[in-house]
């Protein structure tokens, strides 16, 4: 890394939503690789492994919605390809469907899901923290969760104020490191594995079991991720194939998820209380040795920090993205505020991570994926050969200043037929009954809803009308 680069790599990133200039448009599909495999080789993939054998499944089965689940980041690689076109944030980008002000509502649910997300992100890498603490010998109590609380949160918050070059960066050692212990545990766990157990799980029914599981990993995963992609990739050189940006960020995104809900799914077998755990990590760390589990837990903090700084960057981005007017490292600091507060309530007063989080990646797949449907099919029909009007996304007296309804009608539509078949935890459809009743099948129908709806639109609309 020469001089110039490597002083970038430590300065604080105030680029924000601007668009970024020709000179900066350095970055390479391995960048990206690193970035989205760091973002998805956290712990919590086991938890996921374990949530999906929860569902009544075989082992076949649940290996089976692990690879289908993952594929959802399909969604991510759309999403930036046309961050590579716009070069500017993913829900910047986003004005130029629904209008500079029919944006407000879609940018700020996507903030709100980020800083829920990043307050799952601090509360996984405290409990995981708590974890590392206790396995080399201190007393679980509450004066060690807050300490954990402040370490994590407080390393997450330096490095997101940091910006895109620090990130790179840590990514690439963390994802190396952390990547070689998550091979040494599983491979342990592999050999430690009653199989016996693990193939003689019955099948699960694969209307009522195996979809819904796919539904689940995918908002966790793809879907959710899908409102960041364009943060990123807003960076690559106009020079890089889409192929390239495609298979860099799927690729770093499935493989180390693929590997991670193996294990979890392994697990299951030798810990069936797992997805009932009030700190599922600490769980996970005692089936491990010693000699094991320290090393292992402590890259899985670092790897966390990396997946929480992403949520938190992308967060600061989609509030300024709304037109609240600070420099991102501000508006970092006043979302990091926000998030600490849900997870003092999650680890200090409720004490239940797991049954929220399940509610939350359900609730926020029901607005996430109809948005992704309007936006992807925007870009392939509208944006991929053209290109977006960089000044109109920001013009505030241009063509997309006010509210483009059709657009913002589809989106809303997909979101409310998904919330009436779904028991979300927040709200319960009325329609949540037979093949809906206790599944997350709203998904795919909120997702195909959107999606047919805004495909008929643009097909049939001439193109100068939009």
């Amino acid at each position: 890394m020469g001089e110039t680069q490597q002083n970038k790599t430590w300065q604080v990133e105030n680029t924000g939503i601007d668009i970024v200039p020709a000179a900066e448009r350095t970055g390479k599909p391995l960048e990206l690789f690193w970035i989205w495999c760091a973002a998805n080789i956290g712990i919590l993939g086991i938890v996921y492994g374990a949530i999906i054998v929860s569902f009544g499944l075989s082992f076949i089965q649940s290996l089976l919605v692990a690879i289908v689940g993952v594929a959802s980041f399909a969604l991510v690689g759309y999403t930036s390809f046309a961050g590579q076109t716009g070069r500017t944030a993913t829900l910047t980008l986003s004005r130029a469907v629904f209008g500079l002000k029919g944006n407000i509502a879609p940018t700020a649910f996507g903030w709100f899901t980020l800083m829920g997300w990043e307050a799952v992100n601090l509360t996984t890498g405290t409990l995981t923290l708590v974890a590392l603490f206790e396995a080399i010998g201190f007393t679980s109590s509450t004066t060690l969760t807050a300490i954990c609380l402040i370490l994590f949160g407080g390393l997450t918050i330096v490095v997101s104020i940091l910006g895109q070059n620090t990130l790179i960066l840590m990514q690439s050692w963390i994802t190396k490191i952390f990547g070689t212990m998550t091979l040494i545990v599983v491979a342990y766990i592999l050999f430690s594995t009653p199989w016996d157990v693990v193939l003689a799980l019955p099948s699960g029914n694969w209307l009522t079991g195996f979809l819904p599981a796919v539904s689940v990993i995918a908002a966790g995963t793809g879907v959710g991720w899908a409102i960041a992609g364009a943060d990123y990739s807003r960076y690559q050189s106009p020079t890089t194939t889409r192929s390239s940006v495609f298979f860099a960020v799927v690729g770093g995104s499935a493989l180390p998820l693929v590997l991670l809900m193996l294990a979890g799914i392994l697990l299951s077998a030798q810990l069936p209380e797992l997805t009932s755990s009030a700190n599922p990590i600490a769980l996970i760390g005692t089936v491990l040795p010693t000699w094991m589990s320290v090393p292992y837990l402590l890259t899985a903090t670092a790897g966390i920090v990396t997946i929480a700084v992403l949520s938190l960057y992308s967060a600061s981005l989609n509030l300024l993205a709304i037109g609240v007017k600070l420099r991102q490292s501000v508006a970092v600091s006043l979302d990091a505020v926000l998030v600490v507060g849900v997870a003092v309530y999650v680890l200090f007063v409720s004490q239940d991570f797991l049954s929220p989080f399940i509610a939350f990646l359900i609730f926020c797949g029901l607005f996430l994926g109809p948005w992704a449907a309007v936006f992807i099919l925007d870009y392939i029909y509208l944006r991929q050969r053209d290109g977006y009007d960089n000044d109109a996304l920001f013009a505030v007296n241009g063509k997309n200043n006010g509210v483009r309804w059709v657009p913002l009608l589809c989106w809303l539509l997909g979101a409310f037929a998904g919330l009436m078949v779904t028991k979300t935890g927040f709200i319960d459809g009325p329609w949540a009954t037979g093949i809906f009743e206790n599944s997350s099948l709203g998904l795919f129908l909120s997702f195909g809803v959107s999606g047919v709806t805004y495909g008929l639109y643009v097909m049939l609309l001439p193109k100068e009308n939009h």
